[in-house]
């Protein structure tokens, strides 16, 4: 893999992703711009993937269950050759292979069609199991909103990782304090959630943004 400088390539998503909402005339900002790092890091040092075949059956996955933040995942894969800028510029237009919520049917370098808060973590359970049970080396990366972790199910699929040991499964909250309907403390409160993940005997690292 070429090098790459981490902090122009995570610039450059942000810029990217303010491109495509500019040009649209609405969207969700923070929550795409928000996730910039931890795309950056993935895409860009991480990762096992190949722009060139993009069902590459050895490859790592990369599951958006947050996925208003379509946006900053179109700008990393735009960046490392899944498709050409311009296309950035159809972002939820007619006939777009990049609608406002990503779609595996629809746009390359997609491996998991998100939208529906809660339901991307249960399927990126699914996955990581299924490479298990196959003997498989893959890796399965999901990101999660904290809003997000309001949802019921998401908690049964961190005991279902915990319970069937899936190593292989990466989990990033993106804990940036809001939802849809105000602060996250003020709608429901998540209280600690290293405690809440640790309780469930899940491995976890915290770690600052840069």
């Amino acid at each position: 893999m070429r090098e790459i400088d981490m902090e122009r390539f995570r610039d450059q998503i942000r810029l990217l992703i303010l491109k495509q909402l500019h040009h649209l005339g609405f969207g969700h900002y923070g929550g795409s711009l928000s996730i910039a790092d931890v795309l950056a890091v993935l895409y860009g040092k991480v990762m096992k993937i190949d722009p060139a075949n993009p069902s590459w059956e050895d490859r790592d996955f990369l599951i958006l269950s947050k996925g208003h933040g379509g946006p900053a995942l179109y700008a990393a894969l735009h960046l490392t050759g899944y498709f050409e800028e311009d296309v950035l510029y159809t972002l939820n237009r007619n006939g777009t292979a990049l609608p406002s919520h990503p779609d595996r049917n629809l746009t390359p370098g997609v491996d998991m069609t998100t939208g529906s808060l809660g339901q991307g973590i249960s399927a990126a359970t699914g996955v990581a199991l299924s490479h298990k049970l196959s003997g498989r080396t893959n890796r399965t990366f999901v990101i999660v909103g904290d809003g997000e972790l309001n949802e019921g199910q998401c908690w049964e699929a961190i005991q279902f990782a915990a319970h069937h040991k899936l190593h292989n499964l990466y989990v990033f909250v993106d804990d940036n304090k809001q939802q849809l309907d105000g602060p996250t403390k003020d709608i429901i409160d998540p209280l600690d959630f290293v405690s809440k993940f640790s309780a469930l005997r899940v491995l976890f690292r915290t770690g600052k943004r840069t």
